[in-house]
């Protein structure tokens, strides 16, 4: 209890020496956001709130990545207007939460989040089947609070700027903007008050380094090393959604990284960590550098292909089995469920991701071995895990030059079967017999020597 106390009171601190600072305001012509820039279904939501007379900003990582020249990945609105008041403008709106009620606008293409501004510190994500509409008990009124007070109580200094759609100034009541020039990620108030507070905000603070090219405030940093092993208190659906986001957005490299620097990775996967330390050629960071130059490209690769990227050098030695010599199905198959149902368990992965996620691992021993025949190459693209190992496949193609041979071979093959030829040339070694069983034909059994006929 004294810690906690002591943290807050660091923290109450800090930000009263900040607002005793002068709020800064970039007027329209100091800063680069430009209104184009902008979705025009958050535009829409924006003059709708200002028009009725209420306050409207677009505010959060939308404000920072557009500072920044940066595409924002969603556009996220604070309003002094109650939810029921958004409700009441937005026919296509409806209240989602518990505790903290948010006005979700839903358009054919995007959805826009409009929260009303708070006084509270910002609480954790919703978990799945977390959500309520308009029936969910109302928040206190002394919840709501002014713009300042909503900016004090977000994560990290950079996300706490705010745009207003009145005057198109962007205002910083945090010291965000300071920041940004810096490029430096740090915790509004006392770092190890709000990591304790919500510890997947250490991923978060991570993510957010990597990904803008930043690095830790060093009080961010020290908290993280202090506080790490903190992660686990964390629910499992919310680091699952996390390592998700990472892996997809681009940066999943510089992210893991980081992650595994502070000691991070250790206590959320620690598959993944040992990932990190095996086989000097199949190493993960060329895994998921190679899948970042696919997302950067435009591409989108299954999620369970990602994921499977932070345990694909364990399972190097039932690859190398397959490229060798041929692969037993069932041993393949048995080697791929030890390795993922951890994981699942951990990472409270559906039955289906981790259906995909084992028989993609299989379907990759599989296609590294010598096809047989043009049947076995079609039985395996057409398996619903096929799309998963297709990626794992190609990720490790250009990951480990080793691997490069054998994934071409079976591109080859998968190409010649689709054309109707053989997926072996002739020119081609074929596998070795004994690695398979010839299946005998059914019918009757040949009869013994001297047995009449």
């Amino acid at each position: 209890m004294g810690d906690l106390v002591s943290g807050m009171t660091k923290q109450k601190r800090a930000e009263d020496n900040l607002r005793a600072e002068d709020v800064r305001v970039l007027e329209r012509a100091e800063h680069p956001i430009s209104r184009a820039n902008i979705s025009p279904h958050a535009l829409k939501v924006l003059y709708r709130l200002h028009n009725a007379g209420f306050q409207a900003y677009l505010v959060g990582g939308a404000v920072r990545d557009l500072l920044l020249g940066r595409r924002p990945k969603d556009f996220d609105i604070g309003t002094d207007a109650r939810p029921q008041q958004v409700r009441q403008l937005f026919r296509n709106a409806r209240i989602i939460g518990r505790r903290f009620r948010l006005a979700m606008i839903t358009f054919a293409d995007e959805i826009v989040e409009v929260a009303t501004f708070r006084r509270s510190p910002e609480p954790p994500d919703m978990e799945d089947g977390e959500t309520a509409d308009a029936l969910a008990p109302a928040v206190e009124g002394d919840e709501y609070g002014t713009p300042e007070e909503d900016a004090w109580r977000r994560d990290f200094t950079v996300n706490g700027l705010f745009y207003n759609i009145d005057d198109f100034a962007v205002i910083d009541h945090v010291g965000g903007l300071a920041d940004l020039e810096r490029r430096v990620i740090r915790t509004i108030g006392d770092a190890r008050q709000r990591f304790g507070e919500d510890p997947v905000r250490m991923m978060r603070a991570v993510e957010y380094a990597a990904r803008l090219g930043f690095r830790l405030d060093d009080d961010a940093a020290d908290a993280i090393f202090e506080l790490h092993s903190e992660i686990r208190r964390a629910a499992p659906a919310r680091i699952a959604y996390e390592l998700g986001e990472s892996l997809k957005g681009g940066s999943a490299e510089p992210i893991f990284r980081g992650l595994e620097a502070v000691g991070l990775l250790e206590n959320i996967a620690p598959s993944a960590h040992l990932a990190v330390q095996s086989h000097d050629d199949v190493r993960l960071w060329p895994l998921l550098a190679a899948a970042d130059r696919a997302v950067r490209a435009g591409e989108r690769p299954p999620e369970e292909a990602l994921v499977g990227l932070l345990l694909l050098p364990l399972f190097t030695p039932t690859l190398e089995a397959a490229v060798a010599n041929g692969l037993a199905g069932g041993e393949a198959e048995r080697e791929a469920r030890a390795l993922w149902e951890p994981v699942a368990v951990r990472l409270v992965f559906s039955h289906y991701r981790s259906h995909l996620l084992r028989h993609g691992f299989y379907l990759l021993a599989r296609m590294l071995a010598v096809p047989r025949s043009g049947k076995q190459v079609m039985r395996l693209m057409r398996n619903e895990a096929f799309d998963v190992a297709s990626w794992l496949a190609r990720f490790l193609a250009a990951g480990c030059e080793r691997f490069r041979p054998a994934v071409e071979r079976w591109q080859g093959a998968a190409e010649r079967v689709v054309k109707g030829l053989p997926p072996v040339s002739d020119e081609a070694p074929r596998p070795s017999g004994g690695a398979h069983r010839r299946r005998r034909r059914r019918g009757r059994r040949p009869a013994a020597k001297g047995s009449p006929q």
